[in-house]
């Protein structure tokens, strides 16, 4: 009887052992996020894009790697709030908010640009750009700003862009500059280009007449990997891009602008 319960006891030793080596030799995998899903944020639902009048200083250029203090903002700034929460577009009113912009186009005034500042708030109406901005994410996110020419005749109305930036009515500038904190405290700037703040300039485009009407779709895209292409680099798509595969739109806005060009 004693040799038996020893028996027993030893089968279920060796038994426990194995189990116990199969488990540290094999690990059971995690199924794989699926950012479509859970894109590690919130989603923008209430958007704040805020617009102030510029004049480039003298000596300076606008071009891609211009920097906020080749600007002196020198005009009153406009607003349009576009909340979704209740599944359709509905616009802030009262002073100081619009729901079209105003602007000059530098056939009018040569030196004038305009500094465009974007501010989310999630459907709980709380801040959440630093949710874009964290470690995490801030590789992965950037604003493009396509303008559109035209609707096609299908279901959806599909949006017809401008072909090449030639094409276009404006010229933009991504300027960023994020506050950020290293492991030991230390506060710096970071210049990753995201597209919450930059600069705008309206100009004639190539061979085309100057429209006094621009419609600009500007979508927040999300790359489930890098914004940067190619990969491993701190090069960027331009800013006229439309969002690829490996990325999603994590918020689509139509923006109109009145264009005074004499």
């Amino acid at each position: 009887m004693n040799r038996f319960s020893l028996r027993l006891r030893f089968g279920v030793l060796a038994l426990s052992l194995v189990a116990a080596l199969s488990g540290c030799g094999k690990t059971t995998p995690k199924p794989p996020t699926d950012e479509r899903l859970n894109k590690g944020h919130d989603q923008p639902t209430i958007a704040r894009l805020t617009l102030t009048p510029g004049t480039l200083k003298e000596g300076k250029t606008f071009s891609p790697e211009m920097d906020p203090d080749d600007v002196e903002l020198d005009g009153t700034p406009q607003t349009i709030e576009m909340d979704e929460r209740s599944g359709q577009i509905k616009y802030t009113e009262g002073a100081g908010y619009v729901r079209r912009f105003s602007v000059e186009s530098t056939t009018k005034s040569p030196r004038r640009v305009y500094l465009l500042h974007i501010s989310y708030k999630n459907a709980a109406g709380h801040v959440m750009d630093g949710q874009l901005t964290s470690d995490e994410q801030i590789n992965r996110h950037q604003h493009f700003f396509k303008q559109v020419m035209g609707y096609k005749n299908d279901a959806n109305k599909s949006p017809i862009f401008a072909s090449h930036q030639g094409k276009m009515s404006y010229n933009y500038a991504y300027c960023d500059r994020i506050t950020r904190t290293k492991s030991d405290g230390e506060k710096y700037i970071d210049p990753n280009p995201i597209g919450l703040s930059g600069f705008l300039t309206f100009v004639k485009p190539t061979k085309d007449a100057e429209p006094n009407e621009v419609t600009m779709l500007i979508t927040l895209g999300h790359f489930f990997n890098t914004k940067f292409f190619p990969a491993g680099t701190k090069s960027i798509r331009p800013f006229d891009s439309t969002t690829l595969p490996g990325a999603d739109g994590d918020i689509n806005m139509t923006v109109h602008f009145d264009v005074t060009t004499h």
